[in-house]
C-alpha cells in the first residue's frame, strides 16, 4: 500500500488531462532510483499499458511539478483535505499546464482504487486549477 501511495503522489505530481486511456487497469511503479514514472505491464505478455509517447510527455510533467508540490495536490484532490496551496507550488502548476494537469488526474482515476469517485476528484482537480490559475 505505502508503495502504491509513493506511485500515486508520482504519478499526481503530473496532474494533467488531455489523454483519457482506454483501460482503467493502469498501474504505476517506482524504484528507490528513479522518483519518474515506470509502467508495469498489461499482462503476462510483458506489454506496457500506456504508450511510450505518453509515459515520456507524463514524465516531463512530473519534473514540472517537482516532488515538493506534487503531494499538496495529490492530498488535495485524492484524500479531501483543503490544505493551503503555496504560491510557489500554484506556478508550477500553471507552469507544467492545464493538459498535464487534466492527463495525471484521469490516470489515477483510472486506478481501481479511485476510480469510483472519478466525478468527485476531477472536480476537486479543476477546483485546484482555478485557485492556481487566478
Amino acid at each position: 500500500m505505502a508503495s502504491f501511495c509513493k506511485v500515486s503522489i508520482i504519478a499526481f505530481l503530473v496532474l494533467a488531462c488531455g489523454v483519457f486511456l482506454s483501460s482503467p487497469t493502469q498501474a504505476f511503479r517506482t524504484s528507490e532510483q528513479d522518483s519518474g514514472l515506470a509502467l508495469e505491464p498489461s499482462s503476462g505478455f510483458g506489454e506496457d499499458i500506456i504508450p511510450i509517447e505518453l509515459h515520456h510527455y507524463l514524465d516531463e510533467c512530473v519534473k514540472k511539478i517537482g516532488t515538493e508540490c506534487g503531494p499538496i495536490f495529490f492530498t488535495r484532490i485524492f484524500i479531501g483535505k483543503k490544505n493551503e496551496i503555496p504560491v510557489s507550488c500554484c506556478k508550477k502548476l500553471v507552469d507544467m499546464g492545464e493538459e498535464c494537469h487534466d492527463t495525471l488526474t484521469r490516470i489515477v482515476c483510472s486506478r481501481p482504487e479511485f476510480s469510483a469517485n472519478a466525478t468527485l476528484y476531477e472536480e476537486r482537480a479543476i477546483e485546484a486549477w482555478n485557485i492556481c490559475a487566478n
